[in-house]
């Protein structure tokens, strides 16, 4: 069973701090992130409420876009010090290098590979688009979950 790195715990630590009042609680959650099934214990409803759904809006090649963090991705994004604000860059540059290259963006799976920043992390997203349409005003609707794994479909972003 592998352990969550102490860097890790520290991240989840110190969100999980600003969410939760009960300093037994916080006890409690910090001991089972530093137990040999912190793994496991990362998928537990128990720990994932404190991580709620959030959305982040964008504009990317003259389109509305809406993106929405499920629970489960946020929990990663903060494991793994990944803002929200740059998954939302890696995926607005994703929509500019379709429009560039005047390829349409469909409903269904991407897997998109970037860094988060110039020499910033590497990571890998995968967005479920779920509804597109072209009515001025409508946001695209988009899953986002956060990774690091390279993968043989990936859509490279940036300079990688």
């Amino acid at each position: 069973m592998p352990r969550l790195r102490a860097e890790e715990v520290r991240r989840l630590m110190n969100y999980l701090s600003q969410q939760i009042g009960s300093p037994e609680r916080l006890a409690q959650i910090e001991d089972a992130l530093g137990d040999k099934y912190s793994e496991e214990f990362l998928r537990e409803p128990d720990l994932l409420i404190y991580f709620p759904d959030q959305t982040s809006k964008l504009v990317a090649a003259g389109v509305s876009w809406r993106l929405r963090f499920i629970l489960h991705a946020l929990l990663r994004m903060v494991q793994r010090g990944i803002s929200q604000d740059a998954v939302t860059e890696l995926f607005r540059r994703f929509v500019e290098v379709y429009s560039a290259s005047e390829i349409l963006i469909t409903t269904g799976p991407y897997t998109i590979f970037g860094l988060t920043e110039p020499r910033g992390k590497l990571i890998t997203l995968r967005a479920d688009i779920d509804a597109v349409t072209d009515k001025s005003g409508q946001a695209h609707a988009v899953t986002v979950l956060a990774g690091r794994a390279d993968h043989a479909e990936t859509i490279a972003v940036g300079p990688v």
